[in-house]
């Protein structure tokens, strides 16, 4: 596959549209002959207001030239940190014609917002990408699950199993595996940790690669909860069997069920407690510069995660632009930014370099703006092997929010697996 790696001039994309790149460029007609404004909305930490000041460098110098060469002037918008908040309010204000020109959505929720998004096949033929050098699982999220693009994701990530290689020689595939090499490492303080708390970052990284890994469905093909009974019910309660299991052989600590996030195993590893525990591939750099002697990626390896049936699944995740605008133009000039800044190979080798997150692009590792680090190969293979995303049904937040109620109770020892479970399906009929 040949990827043009010139990025997209305004030029072209107007071409595309069948608008003269002349009449783009001239300013807006308006009573006090302000430039023609986009509007662009982002979460905080990917805006100009966030704390990162290399990336709030990055994108104000994208900024700056984007305005001088366009004729567009940019209108900046950050979303609540809340970001479940934000995109209930991104879907409300689509569906009411009334969301910003372009604005950031969780991929996850991409799925139920698409149908609201402009089509942008021509945008990216005009920019010379293609839509299979994202990776397989992200192209149904791009298009809605429909036959065009409707969104550019732009950020992605992946879970692995991290494992002291001094500790553990060869990595188990299995959870029986798993228990037999931890159970003797943990009689000596080093025990395997993971995300159990109340979170969506818990059953994300937890329970979905688990449930899946059984051939599990999270919904059925009218988008009801698929796990009420026979094999999707049993799938489930294994997830969180494996969990409780895992606590009463001494080899999890049950302050698990508090983890809500991946990161909050972070000093728990710093610390030397941990023999292996899954987490994000951003976790590898953070732990690096954590340690004080650096050599996190020497110390630790990386493997798929366990699982029940010894066959491997990942959730991954990831960022999506999305265009709202009813204006041609507007979407144009919109697309133009984010595709600069964040899509086009240098944009986005740029930005995920930044971040420190995963080019959804597969081509853009091999760029030489993108800065990888000794798992970068691995996490490449993982999300092209591996990798799931999380289904944009409309009652998933509802089927997530509780099932991280079963995952942290069972996880905390109030409830059986069972009863867990049961308890969840009840708040969910």
């Amino acid at each position: 596959m040949t990827v043009n790696r010139a990025g997209p001039t305004r030029r072209s994309l107007l071409r595309v549209a069948g608008v003269s790149a002349a009449a783009g460029l001239l300013p807006a007609c308006s009573s006090g002959g302000d430039r023609q404004t986009v509007s662009w909305q982002a979460i905080p930490s990917y805006s100009l207001q966030g704390t990162d000041p290399k990336r709030v460098g990055y994108l104000k110098q994208q900024r700056a030239a984007y305005e001088a060469g366009s004729g567009y002037r940019l209108d900046p918008q950050v979303t609540v940190s809340d970001t479940s908040a934000a995109m209930a309010k991104l879907l409300l204000q689509a569906s009411q014609q009334r969301a910003p020109d372009i604005s950031q959505v969780d991929g996850y929720m991409f799925g139920r917002t698409a149908r609201y998004a402009r089509p942008i096949d021509a945008q990216l033929a005009a920019a010379g990408l293609r839509l299979d050098d994202w990776f397989p699982s992200l192209r149904a999220i791009m298009t809605g699950g429909g036959s065009v693009v409707r969104g550019l994701q732009f950020t992605t990530d992946v879970r692995v199993l991290y494992y002291r290689k001094d500790l553990v020689p060869s990595p188990p595939a299995t959870w029986d595996e798993l228990l037999s090499v931890a159970r003797p490492l943990a009689a000596e303080g080093k025990y395997v940790t993971f995300p159990a708390g109340r979170s969506e970052g818990a059953v994300n990284t937890t329970l979905w690669p688990q449930f899946w890994a059984q051939d599990g469905e999270l919904f059925d093909s009218s988008g009801s909860p698929a796990f009420g009974s026979g094999n999707g019910y049993e799938a489930m309660r294994n997830a969180l069997r494996v969990v409780r299991q895992l606590i009463r052989a001494g080899v999890s600590p049950d302050r698990i069920a508090t983890f809500g996030s991946e990161d909050n195993q972070n000093a728990d590893v710093v610390a030397g407690r941990v023999a292996m525990f899954i987490g994000g591939n951003w976790q590898a750099a953070a732990l690096n510069n954590l340690l004080s002697t650096k050599d996190f990626f020497t110390r630790f390896g990386v493997a798929p995660i366990p699982s029940i049936t010894g066959r491997h699944v990942t959730s991954a995740g990831g960022w999506v632009w999305g265009g709202f605008t009813g204006d041609d133009r507007k979407l144009d000039a919109g697309i133009d930014w984010v595709m600069r800044t964040f899509v086009s190979d240098v944009g986005m080798a740029s930005w995920c370099s930044l971040g420190g997150y995963l080019p959804p692009r597969q081509s853009v590792y091999d760029h030489p703006k993108y800065a990888r680090n000794p798992f970068t190969p691995i996490f490449r293979q993982h999300l092209a092997d591996y990798a799931r995303g999380r289904p944009g049904a409309r009652k998933y937040l509802e089927v997530s929010n509780s099932m991280q109620i079963a995952l942290s109770s069972v996880a905390a020892g109030d409830a059986d697996p069972e009863q867990a479970l049961d308890d969840a399906l009840n708040r969910l009929s």
